[in-house]
């Protein structure tokens, strides 16, 4: 045997055995090590970990082996030759969380290039600030605790709510999760809603069933008529081999009345438990739609049972860094590039925005500045134009008002240029500028003199 493979591997297993949690990741991302420590407590074994790779993002479902790896990824600089030291939130494969600290350490070949990345975990009793971690990399740990945090409380951890009235659309959510009655979702277009009835429906009994989105506006009334009738009578194609469980209608206000009576059928005709559940959603309140005679009246009772307000993001400043580091990290999945925040003053742009198409919004400028930037951290010059182009008309402020001046002064003004310019049309002749104006000569001469108009003495 080659004796330095012998040492090799005597050198592994020494490492393997030790209770100090190690582990190391390649270039590319792929966990090449996991020793005891790590085994004990993350409560995984190495064979499922091994060769998984890792993305710098947030996961907090212990049953899955993407999240443990996830939450071990190094930040993006330490594949560029920086060490860090950065506040985590571990999740056990029991559902423990476990505050720690992660120590990074890059180890470069004789290029100085990043080869393999050390990664030790040091279990801390409480969470605490790291005065050598990145802004980013407190976003990130906070974050992540965030979500485990929510995930404890409502079981929705997808959903990013530090915000009062975000904290009670997850009490609303939770209560819901427990009927199958049907749900309506209120608020601006882009405020999330269609994501809230998806999480709703995958922490409910039906979770296993599908989940079907109708936009009642986009679709052809016959083929959304077609479709919800399938639905109800479950007799979708082999596309959806699963048996429907939500029909989830957005932009209800543009549902005709003869698809509302199809539905009002259904739930009057079977029991609850035999019936696909009923979301809804729209940017217009429902009272308003009422009153317009656009909803009939047995299909505003049936929706209206619980309704739920969404904030539009301009109302949940509160959110709004956490919100951005989500859908940075969302970004972040599956890519070999990887960014890991946000440049400093970029999160203070996104506070002066005004968002108005709130969620969706965000994303998308989230979206195209993870792709235009070269760097590990999203910079002013990487957003959207869009987005400062919006800015900047924000900062310019409301157009200012018309400077009201006296009637008389005003119509002095223009009776004054009016006769200039017909004397200048004239070469002062006052005859044919008194034509011009429809006045007599004599009138002319009155105007003049009372408007104080200075004459041309050779004319």
């Amino acid at each position: 045997m080659n004796r330095s493979s012998g040492r090799r591997t005597r050198l592994e297993t020494r490492l393997n055995a030790l209770q100090t949690p190690l582990f190391l990741i390649d270039a590319t991302r792929v966990i090449l090590f996991f020793n005891q420590g790590c085994e004990r407590i993350i409560e995984w074994p190495a064979e499922e970990i091994l060769g998984q790779t890792c993305d710098y993002a947030v996961d907090t479902d212990p049953e899955e082996c993407e999240s443990v790896c996830n939450l071990l990824c190094p930040p993006p600089e330490v594949f560029e030759g920086t060490r860090s030291e950065v506040p985590r939130y571990l999740l056990t494969r029991s559902g423990k969380t476990i505050p720690c600290v992660i120590r990074y350490t890059p180890l470069l070949d004789d290029q100085n290039r990043t080869r393999l990345v050390l990664g030790t975990i040091d279990p801390i009793d409480e969470p605490h600030k790291l005065r050598s971690a990145t802004a980013s990399q407190q976003l990130h740990a906070e974050l992540a605790a965030l979500r485990l945090s929510l995930r404890n409380r409502f079981r929705f951890s997808t959903v990013i709510a530090r915000n009062p009235a975000m904290q009670r659309v997850l009490r609303q959510l939770e209560l819901a999760s427990h009927t199958r009655e049907p749900v309506h979702f209120q608020g601006e277009v882009g405020t999330g809603k269609e994501h809230l009835a998806r999480a709703l429906h995958f922490e409910s009994e039906q979770r296993r069933k599908i989940f079907v989105p109708l936009n009642c506006k986009k679709l052809p009334p016959r083929e959304l008529k077609q479709t919800v009738k399938k639905v109800f009578e479950k007799d979708l194609d082999e596309s959806m081999p699963l048996e429907p469980g939500v029909l989830f209608l957005d932009e209800v206000n543009y549902l005709s009345r003869d698809i509302q009576e199809i539905i009002l059928e259904n739930f009057q005709t079977k029991s609850q438990a035999q019936t696909v559940r009923l979301m809804t959603a729209c940017s217009t309140p429902l009272n308003e739609l009422f009153e317009q005679e656009q909803l009939l009246p047995e299909f505003f009772f049936l929706i209206s049972t619980l309704q739920i307000q969404v904030p539009a993001l301009r109302e949940r400043r509160e959110d709004l860094d956490l919100l951005a580091q989500h859908f940075l990290e969302n970004e972040n999945r599956y890519q070999q590039k990887q960014v890991s925040g946000f440049a400093p003053g970029v999160l203070s742009l996104f506070h002066d925005y005004f968002w108005p198409a709130n969620l969706d919004e965000l994303a998308q400028v989230i979206q195209s500045a993870f792709q235009s930037t070269p760097e590990t951290l999203i910079t002013r010059d990487s957003l959207p134009l869009r987005l400062l182009t919006g800015m900047d008309a924000r900062s310019l402020g409301p157009a200012l008002p018309p400077l009201i001046k006296p009637l008389e002064q005003t119509l002095q003004e223009v009776e004054k240029d009016q006769i200039q310019q017909a004397l200048e049309q004239t070469k002062h002749n006052r005859t044919d500028a008194a034509r011009l104006l429809g006045l007599t000569r004599a009138k002319l001469y009155r105007r003049i003199e009372a408007l104080g108009i200075p004459l041309d003495p050779d004319a």
